[in-house]
């Protein structure tokens, strides 16, 4: 079978005009073979959310959404935005379905926060729905601290300056530059002291000069007299280590001669010799003087007993006969 050449005109037409529509979709970020669940929620205010923006879960995408309708039938005037999920994941009618940003460039759009309760959503049911805050808002109440605190500063800063201008009054400022003559005086007076101890400084410097050859012949001088002093000293430590060296050897000297006068003394005892050797050597003449002394010690404690004895006293002139 032949086609004519306008069938085939018109055939290539329709499909272009097909292509075309599904480009569009698809560059829209419509699937027309999607064949997902459709969802509605109500919201007050949609705040910029368009058709073919995406609806996720937990940051994965899983449908988007597919038309926003405006209820104005009731007062006030609400938004029915249907949305379509195209995952097979099983969530309760109390899954909210949320509007909001996720960054500052990027326009509105809805993420499921999932309930998993008994009552499962089905194809067709309504879902409770809100607004999250923005970026911007999030940052306003960030914010707003800081813009208290900043008023705060401004404040005392505007307080601070009214105390300046109070201060800065006709009879302060007097007093002020009174002060600050008075301190340019004192420094003025400083400049001159340190210009006088300047001058003293150079003149003891003048002096050292002019006297250097004179007060290095008196250091030279004195260093001599303490060399010979030290020279002196010296020799009287030596005479007089010398001196007591030689009183030293003739202490020595003299008890060696006494050691040795002992020595004899004790071999001549031992030997015999003199009397001592022979009280020492003989014991019948040792024993006849100790009982000769034993006698002499009795007779006298007799004595100093009977006295009457020895000593007869006659007052007429009579002698008495002794007693035995």
């Amino acid at each position: 079978m032949k086609l004519s050449k306008e069938l085939k005109i018109g055939i290539v037409t329709i499909i272009t005009l097909v292509a075309f529509f599904m480009l569009f979709n698809f560059l829209k970020g419509q699937n027309i073979f999607s064949s997902g669940r459709l969802f509605t929620v109500k919201f007050e205010n949609v705040s910029g959310l368009a058709p073919s923006k995406p609806v996720s879960i937990n940051g994965l995408r899983v449908g988007q959404v597919k038309e926003i309708k405006i209820i104005d039938t009731a007062k006030p005037i609400h938004f029915e935005v249907v949305i379509s999920v195209e995952k097979d994941i099983q969530f309760s009618k109390k899954t909210i379905a949320e509007i909001y940003e996720p960054g500052i460039m990027s326009g509105p759009e809805v993420r499921l926060l999932l309930d998993y309760g008994p009552d499962i959503a089905q194809d067709g049911d309504y879902l409770p729905g809100r607004i999250a805050g923005g970026m911007l808002d999030g940052l306003t109440k960030q914010l707003t601290p800081t813009q208290a605190k900043l008023d705060s500063v401004l404040l005392s800063f505007n307080q601070t300056l009214g105390s300046v201008n109070n201060v800065l009054d006709p009879s302060t400022q007097q007093d002020i530059k009174a002060m600050l003559r008075n301190l340019n005086r004192t420094i003025d007076s400083f400049d001159k002291t340190a210009q006088s101890l300047t001058a003293t400084s150079n003149s003891a410097n003048n002096l050292i000069k002019t006297n250097e050859k004179t007060l290095n012949s008196t250091l030279s001088n004195a260093n001599a007299t303490l060399a010979s002093a030290k020279t002196t000293v010296d020799k009287f430590g030596k005479t007089a280590d010398k001196l007591n060296a030689l009183e030293l050897d003739q202490v020595i000297k003299n008890f060696e001669n006494a050691s040795k006068n002992l020595n004899t003394l004790l071999e001549d005892i031992n030997s015999g010799k003199g009397s001592l050797g022979k009280l020492a050597k003989d014991e019948g003449i040792a024993n006849e003087l100790e009982a000769t002394i034993k006698n002499m010690n009795s007779l006298v404690e007799d004595l100093k007993k009977n006295p009457s004895r020895y000593v007869n006293i006659s007052v007429f002139g009579k002698k008495q006969t002794v007693q035995p």
